[in-house]
């Protein structure tokens, strides 16, 4: 057997008494490994062994006593030359390395060899996984391949067993340490609970203000939808019984008041659906985002093909989160995109151009987002939703204002609207932990981009 390499050889067996296993007591995980073995190979013996200065020592035995042999007679240490290959010898009589070998001449009579080298993460053989025979024979390719899979299982044993010392040893460098520590902690219980208490109380309190102002918020629109619902009533009675005593100035300010009532009245429920969306708590869920846009679609078809829309989807993925929140998102993205088109040059200085929406999707890596987004909640990778429309669009400067409440960038007689709109997609995207941006050009569209937690 040709010596080995003094350096790497040094270093291999650094490397193995970092394991802290030779002379270690058996253990029922190795011993399965070689019973296995020798099942698999049908061979009377099987043993994991490991090789260091002088000796090959058994970790794992099957079919002898021994525990140990000197390193000249090992078969082992001729598997360890080659940490990427197997040792296979099918009879160690025919081969000048063994054929003098005691082991070989005497007992156990060894005839066939086939050993598996032990490699660990930084390639070095510690030792190997062998089945013996004594007879001439060889392994199938199946028993090869078990045989390598056992090895494998071996070497992460050997891993674990040195990251569970390595670990004894953390716990016991910072033993003192965690005694200091017990220390301080216990000096900080009362403090951190009567904080507890406090933060305890603060939350019944602002749970108990989130339901009052709910409860407010649904008093408040039914008492103030009754009176417009009645002035639209009574308004529209006027219209179609009286409206020829009314003359023409009357009918005018009767259609005023109507269109100022039903102006109120969309408001009112817009700051509704504004004060309702809440937390998500544990009515997040899988929702599919193609779904709930394809619902949004059919609810919106008639105006889309009142204004030749053409709306094109992309396949969009499943987020967590509220499917009732993710609809009104999508609705105030598209009815906006619908709204501000082009397609009427009565309210518009642009030239008519059918409207035409087109709604993408691309995965972002956290690291990769631009640096004006800023999502709500931390995540490795988000969904970037681009709703993109060839609308009138608005001035960039704009953008900022567009997403606060009651802000209108057009006058009621041009676009009719509440101004709430947008500030429910903020807090509908912020609440599922997201962001919101738009970018847009006057007469060059508008582009709003949702950030969405993957």
């Amino acid at each position: 057997m040709l010596p080995p390499d003094p350096t790497a050889e040094t270093n291999r067996l650094q490397a193995l008494h970092t394991y802290h296993i030779l002379d270690s007591l058996p253990e029922a995980d190795y011993d399965n490994i070689t019973s296995l073995a020798a099942q698999i190979c049908q061979t009377p013996i099987s043993l994991i062994s490991l090789v260091d200065e002088k000796r090959q020592w058994l970790k794992s035995a099957q079919g002898v006593t021994i525990r140990e042999t000197p390193r000249p007679f090992s078969f082992c240490a001729h598997t360890i030359l080659d940490p990427n290959e197997p040792l296979l010898v099918s009879d160690t009589r025919q081969d000048e390395r063994f054929a003098d070998n005691p082991f070989v001449t005497g007992e156990p009579h060894v005839v066939f060899y086939a050993g598996m080298p032990l490699t660990d993460e930084n390639g070095f053989a510690l030792g190997s996984l062998c089945v013996l025979d004594d007879k001439p024979r060889q392994l199938s390719p199946d028993q090869l391949a078990a045989l390598k899979t056992l090895t494998r299982q071996v070497v992460n044993l050997l891993a674990l067993r040195k990251a569970n010392n390595a670990l004894l040893q953390s716990e016991q460098r910072y033993q003192h340490l965690s005694a200091e520590l017990d220390q301080q902690v216990q000096a900080r219980t009362q403090e951190i609970s009567q904080a507890n208490d406090e933060l305890r109380q603060t939350n019944e309190l602002l749970a108990q203000a989130n339901n009052t102002l709910q409860q407010f918020a649904a008093v408040a629109s039914h008492d103030l939808q009754e009176p417009l619902r009645k002035i639209q009533s009574f308004g529209n009675l006027l219209l179609s019984q009286h409206a020829d005593q009314l003359g023409k100035e009357g009918r005018d300010y009767l259609e005023r008041m109507q269109m100022a009532a039903n102006r109120m009245s969309a408001l009112i429920r817009d700051l509704l659906t504004y004060s309702r969306i809440a937390a998500l708590h544990d009515r997040r869920r899988l929702v599919s985002l193609s779904t709930v846009v394809q619902a949004v679609l059919q609810d919106l078809d008639l105006l889309i093909a009142d204004t030749g829309a053409v709306v094109e989807v992309d396949p969009l993925p499943e987020v967590l989160g509220d499917d009732v929140q993710l609809g009104q998102l999508f609705q105030n993205l598209l009815s906006n995109a619908l709204k501000f088109s082009r397609a009427n040059p009565a309210r518009s200085s642009f030239p008519a151009t059918p409207p035409r929406v087109q709604i993408r999707v691309q995965p972002v890596l956290a690291k990769d987002l631009p640096k004006t987004i800023t999502p709500a909640l931390p995540a490795p990778l988000y969904y970037r939703i681009d709703v993109t429309d060839n609308g009138i669009g608005f001035e960039q400067k704009q953008a900022s204002r567009i997403f606060q409440v009651f802000q209108r960038l057009h006058g009621k007689n041009e676009f009719s609207g509440t101004g709430i709109g947008l500030a429910i997609c903020e807090k509908v995207v912020v609440n599922h932990g997201g962001a919101i941006r738009a970018t847009s050009r006057p007469g060059h569209g508008a582009t709003f981009s949702v950030y969405l937690p993957n």
